[in-house]
Formats: structure tokens, C-alpha cells, sequence
């Protein structure tokens, strides 16, 4: 794409950004002008409307800033006297109009020394400064732009410290400090990104590639040229845009490729006259006429220059009238008007000699300046490396600190977790006692119901000899003789050697009553109804016993015992199918 579609473009796009403006311009303008509102609110969205008004319509916003003026002074309020004084300021310093934005900055400084506003006071010294500067008065831009960084850097504030690093690199500029300048700007860069402030992260950009122009770096300082530009056009900030133009004209013209040099400056002037910023045509006449005649083109030339002189001649820029007056003088030497060359140089050379005499008469100052500088810079080396002493012993203690708790926790960390494992280990411990008193439980009462099992079985056997005995002894009583004597003999011998039956049966029933009480006291619990014979049947019936054996026990015929398993049935609500023996040794 050629050079001057892809300006063509960029005024495109800054057009666009503009319209995007518009509706947010007419809210704040009608705020501001609502009769109905209070003077607090209607001030305050005035101050708003003026810092959109002061990117695209400069006169617009001084009218602005002059009925700001007015309600502060109606209002007798010191606050807003200091806001709309600097404002007003700046609308002039924009223009170029120095000695007017020196004198409302003045005024706002005034007003501010009154009032607890150090965030105020140290804006408005830098705007001091800055003024200062612009005018060639290096001692007192010197004095307020330390004052403003003072201020600031005692308070935190960044925004002001961010302005003052930056006028500070402008005037090590100025000085062709470069490496000193280039330091103060990329200071001033680092704090303008840790705010965000895209409008002045351009500026920074801009200032730093006229660091590396005046060290021929081209291609460093085209970068950062660029870079400044692209924020700007995002931001529709035509001012910051049109500068970054200017001087990317300039290297493009010292490195003699004057095609895009043109289309720069080409850019800029337009847009300077659309935006009425008196200094910044100046500078864009000039610089397109310098153009002109490097490629010899006298006739541009002469008329560009001639443009910048008139306007430098009303803002009084000594400096700029100079370079203007050296421009036209060689143009018409090109055109071959050498009387009026004459002139012109002639007019250069007094303009030169009246900056040379009043450098002169400054160099011994700006000496000093640079005593003072060195002297400040040493201040803050020593302050610096104090405080950073103490930050390190502090850093140390509290690092001490931090190890002796760390190491506290973890012996009170350890010390728990081996409590922990000492009361988990005593858990276990206590778990197998008590599974091997529950296994020798066991083991006992499975011993004991197998000794119940063997004395029920016994005092069964018990029972049916008692019983066979009886029907012995009704056959010994029908024999007669020897034979009788020798068989009660024999009879007598064999009840010796057994249990008596009553006898074995109260041992038994005193030993299930023993080992059954849990037993019995669940079948209670559970079922009411159930009598004594009832709950010793069931321990009966637990112990495997059959019928017969338990008819047995009980001295009673097998079918009552069948009867008494039937009523036990409907007592503990069973079925004739259910297993009765299962469902008791649940129990």
C-alpha cells in the first residue's frame, strides 16, 4: 500500500474513533448545562466535557474551562478556582501560548497552597515547569519539576511522577544528554505502564525515538515512533499522532527517502490545521519545508517556512523563528532572490546571536543544574541503599522468625502424629484383646453347651437304665433261690457305678441356667408370653437335643414334649415349615 493511502486510512480511522466520542460529548455538554443541577455535579461533568473537548476542539474547551473559571469564582471555591485555572492552562500550552499557560498555572499553583491537595500541587508544578521549559527557562523549569517529583514521590503519586520523570528526560534532551535523558523516559515509561495511561504511554514512546534519532539509530527510534503512533490513532489522540508523524518525517528525510517523509508531514499539517493547534503547525510547516528543500523543491519550501515564521512570530518561539529564517533565506537563495535571502539571513543570524548570548548567559547555570542533579542522584543512591539495608535486616528477622515457627509446627505436628500413632497402635492392641477374649468366649461356651449336650445325653442314658432297673427288678422278685441272691448282687453292683437320675438333672438345668441368661433374657425381651418350661425348652432345643431325649430331661412322654414345640411355634410366631433350632440359635 502506498504511503499516503495508508495515512489516508489512519485519519479514516481517527474519524471514527472521533464519531464514537460524540454521543459521550453531548451527555457531559448536556450536564453540564442543566440548570437543574447541582453547581457541584454541573463543575465536575464540565471538567469531564473539557478533557474529551481538548483532543479535537481546543477553543471549544477554553470556553469550557472559562465558564468552569466563572462558577468557581461565583461559587468563592479555592478547589475549583485551582482545577479550572489549570485546565485553561493547559488549552493555551496545547496552542503554544506559553506566557498565558504560564500565568493560569501560576494561579492555579497559588490557589493550591491553600488547600491539602498535594496530588494538585504537584500536577500543576510540573505544568509550571513544563512552561518553563518550553520557553527556554531551564532554572525555573528545573525548580518547579523537582518540586512537582518531590511532592509526588512523598505521596505516592505515581501519575505526577510519571509527567515529572518525563519533563526531566526533555530537559537532559535538550542538553544532548542522551544517555541521562534516555534514563529519565524510560523511567517515566515504566510508571505510565503500571498506570495504564495509554495518552501518555505515547508520549513516552515518541519522546524516547527522539532520544535515539539524535543518535542516528534510525531504525530504533522509526520503532518507537510507530509504536507511539498506532496508540495514538487507537486513542484518537490527533495531537500525540500528528508529533509522532512529524518527527518519523524528519528521519525519513534524513535518510533521504522524501516520499514518505512527505506523506508524514503531508498528514500532519492537515490535521494540525483541523485541530487548530497553532505550535504543532509551526513545527509541521517547518519540518515539510526543511523537506522541500533537501529534495529542491524552493518554492514549497519558502512557503511552508514563510507559514511557520508567521505563527512562531505570534506565539514568540525564538527558536522556531530561527530555523524558519535560515529555511526561507536558502529557498530564496534557490529561487535566486538573493536580496531577500539576504534579509532573511541576516534576520537568522541576530535571532542566533540573541539565543547564543542568552545560552551563554545560562551555561553556568545549567552547570549547576547538573551539580544539582548529581547531588540529588547521590542523595537518593545513599537513602536508597540505607533503606535497602534495612529491608534486608528486616527481611532477615522476620525470615528467623518464620523458620523458628516453621520449625515449632512441625515438633508440635510430629509430636501429635506420634500421639496419634501411639493412641492408634493402643486401639489395635485393645482390638485383639478383645477378639481373643471373644474367641476364648466362644471357645468356652461351645465347650459348654458340648458338656450340656454329653450331661442331657447322660441323664437320658440315665433315665432309660433307671428305667430298664425297674423291669429288672419285677423279674428278680419271680426268682427264688441262689440264682436271686446272685443276681440282686449284680443289680446292686450296677446301680453303684450310676448317677442317680434326679440328681444329674439338677446339675444340668443349674448349669444351662448359668450359661443362658443373655439367652433368656433376649427371648423375654422379645417375646412376653413365653414361661420358664417355655425358655428352657428352647435352650433345649438349641443344644441339638432330639424328642425323645428331651422327654427325657423332662420326665415326660415324647408327644407332650411335641406338643410343647407346637405351642413354642405359635408363641415365637413361627410356621410349621421354619426350622425351629435355626431361628433359636440366632439368639
Amino acid at each position: 500500500m502506498k504511503p499516503i493511502l495508508r495515512f489516508a486510512f489512519f485519519v479514516l480511522a481517527i474519524q471514527f474513533h472521533l464519531c464514537a466520542q460524540t454521543s459521550e460529548l453531548k451527555a457531559l455538554e448536556a450536564h453540564f448545562k442543566d440548570p437543574a443541577a447541582s453547581d457541584s455535579a454541573r463543575f465536575w461533568a464540565g471538567t469531564d466535557y473539557l478533557k474529551l473537548q481538548v483532543r479535537s476542539d481546543l477553543l471549544g474547551a477554553r470556553a469550557t474551562g472559562e465558564s468552569l473559571l466563572s462558577m468557581a469564582q461565583n461559587a468563592d471555591n479555592n478547589e475549583w478556582k485551582s482545577v479550572a485555572n489549570r485546565y485553561l492552562g493547559n488549552t493555551y500550552a496545547m496552542q503554544g501560548l506559553l506566557p498565558e499557560a504560564k500565568e493560569y498555572f501560576v494561579k492555579s499553583y497559588g490557589f493550591l497552597k491553600t488547600l491539602d491537595d498535594p496530588s494538585g500541587l504537584a500536577l500543576t508544578a510540573n505544568n509550571i515547569g513544563t512552561v518553563y521549559y518550553e520557553m527556554g527557562l531551564y532554572p525555573q523549569a528545573q525548580d518547579y519539576l523537582l518540586e512537582s517529583l518531590r511532592v509526588a514521590e512523598k505521596f505516592d503519586d505515581d501519575n505526577s511522577a510519571a509527567l515529572a520523570t518525563n519533563n526531566l528526560g526533555n530537559v537532559h534532551n535538550d542538553w544532548r544528554n542522551n544517555e541521562k535523558a534516555l534514563e529519565y523516559y524510560l523511567k517515566s515509561l515504566k510508571i505510565k505502564k503500571r498506570l495504564g495511561d495509554e495518552y501518555r504511554i505515547a508520549a513516552a514512546y515518541n519522546n524516547i525515538g527522539l532520544v535515539h534519532m539524535n543518535e542516528k539509530r534510525y531504525d530504533s527510534a522509526i520503532y518507537y515512533l510507530e509504536e507511539s503512533a498506532q496508540i495514538a490513532k487507537k486513542l484518537g489522540d490527533l495531537q500525540s499522532m500528528t508529533r509522532a508523524f512529524i518527527n518519523l518525517g524528519s528521519i525519513h528525510a534524513q535518510k533521504q527517502e522524501y516520499a514518505k517523509a512527505l506523506s508524514y508531514q503531508d498528514t500532519s499539517v492537515q490535521i494540525k490545521i483541523d485541530i487548530n493547534d497553532e505550535g504543532g503547525l509551526a513545527q509541521a510547516y517547518l519540518n515539510r519545508g526543511q523537506t522541500y528543500l533537501a529534495m529542491n523543491r524552493f518554492e514549497n519550501a519558502r512557503n511552508d517556512c514563510m507559514s511557520s515564521l508567521k505563527i512562531t512570530e505570534a506565539i514568540s518561539a525564538l527558536n522556531a523563528q530561527k530555523e524558519a529564517c535560515q529555511c526561507i533565506g536558502r529557498a530564496l537563495e534557490g529561487l535566486a532572490d538573493y536580496k531577500s535571502a539576504v534579509n532573511y539571513f541576516k534576520r537568522y543570524e541576530t535571532i542566533k546571536d540573541s539565543l547564543f548570548n542568552k545560552e551563554k548567559t545560562q551555561e553556568q547555570t545549567r552547570k549547576e543544574l547538573n551539580y544539582t542533579f548529581a547531588k540529588k542522584q547521590l542523595a537518593d543512591s545513599i537513602a536508597f541503599h540505607k533503606l535497602q539495608s534495612e529491608q534486608q535486616v528486616a527481611y532477615e528477622k522476620d525470615l528467623n522468625r518464620e523458620q523458628k515457627k516453621f520449625y515449632l509446627t512441625l515438633l508440635i505436628a510430629l509430636g501429635i502424629l506420634g500421639l496419634m500413632g501411639f493412641l492408634y497402635w493402643r486401639y489395635r492392641q485393645n482390638l485383639k484383646v478383645k477378639d481373643l477374649e471373644n474367641d476364648l468366649l466362644t471357645t468356652e461356651l461351645d465347650y459348654k453347651e458340648k458338656d450340656l449336650t454329653n450331661l442331657a445325653v447322660n441323664i437320658s442314658n440315665n433315665q432309660e437304665w433307671a428305667e430298664s432297673l425297674a423291669e429288672k427288678l419285677n423279674d428278680y422278685k419271680k426268682a427264688e433261690g441262689k440264682s436271686k441272691t446272685s443276681a440282686l448282687k449284680d443289680l446292686e453292683t450296677e446301680i453303684k457305678n450310676k448317677i442317680w437320675v434326679h440328681k444329674g438333672s439338677d446339675e444340668f438345668y443349674n448349669k444351662i441356667d448359668s450359661i443362658s441368661t443373655a439367652f433368656y433374657d433376649k427371648l423375654s425381651s422379645q417375646f412376653e408370653s413365653l414361661t420358664k418350661n417355655d425358655i428352657r425348652l428352647c435352650s433345649l432345643i438349641k443344644l441339638d437335643l432330639n424328642t425323645k431325649q428331651i422327654a427325657t430331661l423332662q420326665n415326660i412322654n415324647p408327644a407332650s414334649v411335641k406338643m410343647s414345640r407346637n405351642r413354642l411355634r405359635k408363641k415365637l410366631n413361627l410356621s410349621p415349615n421354619d426350622d425351629l433350632s435355626a431361628f433359636l440359635r440366632t439368639f
